[in-house]
């Protein structure tokens, strides 16, 4: 499929027929995530493919950590997260994307630093740019997904449960995002494109 082609025509999909995906589907569509830039090809991506007990266990772990949340914030201060935990149970898979960047320890060992104005801002745009490797290969994955007729979300609501989530799954690492995948709904594959700003709106040409 042509990229430009594949860029204009995904959409966000948030129903999903109750067809099961292929697991070189999942393989293929998580290669071309590791295919991502990332700053000097740190490759800092991790990813948990969820399908099944996994998958329910999850979205129901996401579930529990929204109520209790609810009782405290109130309903309208939830945002969509209750329907992407409704999305999350529908889709045949559940991707969890993870950043395992580390911080960097300067030579004088961990307790400096610590304390080190520098080591802090190195630590703080290491872990940005390692954000944008991750970004860059959940956008792959995306692609990769409408290349093979697959629907996906981009899940950040995972958010409003980011403690709980880490937490129930157990791993190291920093919680980015998660990406359902399944055969898209009728109605879902043939909805027009959002709208979109234009270049001229939101680029400056200087010379």
């Amino acid at each position: 499929m042509n990229v430009d082609v594949a860029i204009k025509g995904r959409r966000s999909i948030r129903r999903y027929v109750e067809r099961p995906v292929p697991q070189e589907f999942i393989s293929e569509i998580l290669e071309a995530g590791t295919y991502a830039p990332s700053g000097k090809n740190s490759q800092p991506w991790r990813f948990q493919v969820l399908t099944g007990e996994s998958k329910a266990g999850f979205a129901a772990a996401f579930r529990g950590s929204l109520e209790g949340l609810k009782r405290v914030l109130g309903e309208s201060n939830m945002g969509s997260s209750f329907r992407t935990c409704s999305v999350m149970e529908g889709a045949p898979v559940v991707v969890v994307v993870w950043n395992a960047w580390s911080p960097s320890k300067d030579r004088l060992g961990e307790a400096a630093a610590m304390f080190s104005r520098r080591m802090r801002r190195i630590n703080e745009y290491g872990r940005v740019a390692a954000l944008q490797g991750v970004s860059a290969a959940i956008q792959n994955m995306l692609l990769a997904a409408y290349g093979l007729g697959l629907g996906s979300l981009w899940i950040g609501d995972i958010f409003f449960a980011l403690d709980d989530l880490e937490k129930y799954l157990g791993k190291p690492w920093e919680l980015v995002a998660a990406v359902a995948i399944g055969w898209p709904a009728e109605e879902e594959a043939g909805k027009a494109p959002r709208p979109r700003m234009g270049v001229d709106e939101v680029a400056e040409f200087l010379s």
